[in-house]
């Protein structure tokens, strides 16, 4: 099969979306739609494809011939851990909530701040508030309601967040940084082929020489292995290029993306969806005085220093140097 690299992509994207935990399988066939991943025929996708697509070995580089599993020769679209991340995320959805069971959206994401105790949660007076546990010893942390919670993770997934006009602007630098690349790559594979088949040409030579003993099998021993030695090398070196290719620039990409999504889930109303980026930016997630803290990840502690940074005109322009040095 020929890979189609702008569905690989979308395909890809409907992976990463799903393991998050906060769409439904409705709410992922309206946005994947908007991306542009429709049939091959040009139709919008039904609820139950977006299903079987979920489903589907063939996306990690396996596939399903009489109920028995295979391993393909295709290039895969995504990593066989988000695949298993994905029906993980469908098994949870799947089972079925006791009747009356509250769902506490924040609850296991933070500690307290002040004794390292877990962050509980409770419902009194109709809303839904969080606590420590108070386990370990004496704590004076009080409560916090959980829409001032959900104002406070907003808070931190704002630092480190990009406007979606800055977003698009560095995918689109990023595309032409890619073309750009991508002719020097080419000729820098072709180089390290060429130095290849040149050393495979030293090694004949010097067997037809030791075949014809013009040299003595200790000349031939010493020159062997030299020549050999530089030819791994080399062999070691196209591999890593070529599994690596292009690596550094899908990393941001995909980082961009993310930071896009996540002011998106700063501003919105899905509850998971905070919870959720808060834990994927950062760890050491504090509750003390009504206030979270976190150490950011290295990637998004980045981003949270350009925030930080005074600034005017293209933002875009700014970031977008520092997140590739990244």
């Amino acid at each position: 099969m020929v890979k189609d690299p702008e569905r690989y992509r979308l395909i890809r994207k409907l992976f990463e979306m799903y393991a998050t935990g906060n769409y439904s399988l409705k709410d992922l066939r309206n946005e994947i739609t908007s991306l542009g991943l429709v049939s091959r025929n040009g139709k919008r996708l039904t609820i139950s494809n977006i299903q079987m697509l979920l489903k589907n070995p063939f996306y990690y580089g396996a596939f399903k011939f009489n109920g028995e599993l295979y391993e393909g020769k295709h290039e895969p679209a995504i990593a066989k851990k988000l695949f298993d991340k994905c029906q993980e995320v469908m098994q949870d959805k799947a089972r079925p909530r006791k009747m009356g069971e509250k769902h506490y959206p924040f609850r296991g994401l933070l500690s307290c701040g002040e004794c390292g105790c877990g962050i509980t949660s409770e419902t009194q007076k109709g809303h839904s508030y969080y606590r420590c546990t108070k386990k370990k010893a004496v704590c004076s942390q009080p409560y916090i309601r959980e829409e001032s919670l959900a104002a406070e993770l907003s808070r931190i997934l704002n630092k480190v967040s990009l406007r979606p006009e800055w977003a698009d602007f560095m995918l689109s630098k990023l595309e032409k940084d890619v073309a750009a690349t991508a002719q020097s790559d080419a000729i820098f594979t072709q180089n390290l082929k060429g130095e290849i088949k040149a050393y495979e040409g030293k090694l004949d030579l010097l067997l037809d020489a030791h075949l014809e003993k013009t040299i003595t099998v200790e000349e031939y021993a010493v020159k062997k292995n030299k020549i050999l030695a530089r030819k791994i090398d080399l062999g070691q070196k196209l591999k890593d290029f070529e599994s690596k290719g292009n690596r550094w620039l899908e990393l941001t990409r995909n980082l961009i993306l993310s930071a896009k999504d996540a002011g998106i889930a700063a501003s919105g109303d899905n509850y998971d969806a905070k919870k959720n980026f808060v834990a994927k930016v950062g760890s050491n997630r504090l509750l003390r005085d009504q206030r979270v803290s976190l150490s950011f990840k290295t990637d998004w502690q980045m981003l949270a220093n350009f925030h930080s940074m005074p600034r005017s005109g293209a933002a875009g322009n700014l970031i977008y140097p520092v997140l590739l040095r990244g």
